[in-house]
């Protein structure tokens, strides 16, 4: 036997089944696609609510940055009007005078109305009269709380302390403000080249002050001897 040849021939509907699988695989395309843009929308959601919520926490911030220095000042401002009983436009220029000095020394204004305070409190109310004289006696507090750390309470203390024990009047605010004046350059220098801080001098004062005065000693000679 030479050889055999045979002709196979199959029927199929393949072309149908292909189209079929290829329709499938489009829609299952289409479905990813859509899903994916749900997610991506669903992301970019998100984060513009992340973003936002960021934005309004940073607002906040930034608000309440800007508005507690002015409450802290109408809180002060409000206690010196309850010391003094000064009112209208007296206190206004007593809130300016603390607002001026604190772009002259770099300070906060509501700081420099608390050491209006202390000034009053422990010399006279009656200074809170005069807003130049005020001004003066705060910028004499800046200036000394520079060699004390910036601490203005402190300072205050000291000038008002020195003042109380050598009795200085305050019948005059602008001659009481020039002797806190050359008091406070009295006692920084001494503490500059002597032995005895600012806080020690306000200590020594309040022992020997009056008695010094009493006695004849002028405010120089009793911080010099506290200096030995």
């Amino acid at each position: 036997m030479d050889g055999l040849n045979y002709n196979l021939n199959f029927t199929s509907n393949g072309g149908a089944i292909f189209a079929t699988i290829n329709t499938g695989l489009n829609n299952v395309q289409n479905n990813v696609q859509k899903t994916t843009k749900v997610f991506g929308d669903c992301y970019k959601a998100l984060l513009s609510v992340n973003l936002a919520a960021d934005g309004i926490a940073q607002l906040d911030q930034m608000l309440e940055s800007v508005i507690a220095p002015g409450i802290a000042l109408n809180t002060q401002m409000a206690d010196l009007s309850a010391i003094t009983g000064l009112t209208g436009q007296g206190l206004k220029e007593i809130e300016k005078a603390a607002r001026d000095s604190s772009k002259t020394f770099g300070t906060d204004a509501s700081q420099n109305v608390n050491s209006y305070k202390l000034i009053l409190s422990q010399l006279s109310p009656e200074i809170a009269k005069n807003s130049e004289a005020m001004k003066m006696m705060g910028n004499n507090v800046n200036i000394l709380s520079k060699t004390m750390g910036g601490d203005t309470v402190a300072a205050t203390e000291v000038l008002t302390t020195a003042m109380n024990q050598y009795g200085v009047s305050t019948k005059n605010p602008i001659a009481a403000s020039k002797a806190m004046a050359d008091m406070m350059n009295v006692m920084a220098a001494g503490a500059k080249e002597g032995s005895a801080e600012l806080p020690q001098i306000k200590q020594a004062l309040e022992q020997v002050g009056m008695v010094a005065k009493t006695t004849g000693l002028s405010f120089v000679e009793t911080n010099a001897a506290i200096q030995m």
